[in-house]
């Protein structure tokens, strides 16, 4: 009898979904949670500000809530929010809860690390949009099966993490240059272009990165250039001309170059 292929059983959580969405208006302080003493099934939640403004809090300090913020938090986290005592105006607010997925889980883990629980969503923007469609396509169950509903969920967190990028450009110039070292590291771009980029001298960025972070900015990006090559070329058979262009390096010669100075070998020896 032929050898019958056995496919791995695939978890249903790898697909994330929205179980909850609604549309609130607050007028009291009647209205406030403390996630630390909620008992519900643990869930990622976002609640954006449509008018008024609330509250949140938690272990970094206490923080305002108008138009253009978004609150991500879970239950059983130690955390608060709700209708300031100091407000007199209604607090409207549109939540999301969203089931926890392998897929969207560390997405919401990266956001909340790097920017924390009170995150910017301008009215307009890309993720106020894709919020908006999100809730909108749950409260009509519109969405045509779960991988759709997946994918939007994902272009969501990303877009969210996207906002908060370029948000630092202007608030923080060098918070901004270190996003873009991070995320363009595989393209040939250089200090003088990111420090262009974000409006400073290369001088200027080079001092107070290195300041801030303890490292240079061009040892960052060479250490990030040389780690995604070093993996590539341990696990992929491809020529070392495109494992040098795919990581960032002009020519295969000054990839090697700067391989042999970190590694002591050639990147063919890596093999």
């Amino acid at each position: 009898m032929q050898n019958m292929i056995r496919l791995p059983q695939m978890r249903e959580d790898v697909f994330a979904r929205v179980d909850g969405g609604a549309d609130e208006t607050r007028r009291d302080t009647s209205y406030y949670w403390d996630n630390s003493k909620r008992s519900e099934s643990n869930r990622i939640n976002l609640q954006r500000t449509l008018s008024g403004e609330g509250f949140f809090e938690n272990e970094t300090g206490r923080y305002a809530l108008p138009i253009g913020t978004l609150i991500a938090f879970t239950q059983r986290e130690n955390s608060r929010y709700g209708y300031p005592a100091t407000a007199s105006e209604p607090y409207k607010l549109r939540y999301l809860s969203i089931d926890p997925s392998t897929t969207a889980t560390p997405l919401f883990n990266r956001i909340r690390r790097d920017f924390g629980s009170v995150l910017s969503m301008p009215d307009g923007s890309e993720s106020c949009s894709l919020f908006d469609e999100i809730f909108y396509r749950f409260q009509s169950s519109d969405f045509i099966d779960l991988y759709q509903e997946s994918e939007y969920i994902t272009r969501l967190l990303t877009s969210i993490y996207r906002q908060q990028v370029d948000d630092t450009q202007h608030r923080d110039p060098i918070e901004y240059g270190y996003h873009l070292i991070k995320n363009r590291y595989t393209s040939p771009i250089t200090l003088t272009e990111i420090a262009s980029t974000c409006g400073v001298t290369r001088e200027h960025f080079i001092r107070r990165f290195s300041k801030r972070y303890q490292t240079s900015p061009g040892a960052l990006l060479r250490s990030l250039r040389l780690d995604h090559a070093r993996k590539m070329l341990e696990t992929t058979n491809l020529d070392i001309c495109h494992i040098a262009k795919a990581s960032g390096y002009s020519s295969t010669n000054v990839f090697g170059r700067a391989f042999k100075k970190n590694y002591g070998h050639t990147p063919r020896k890596s093999r």
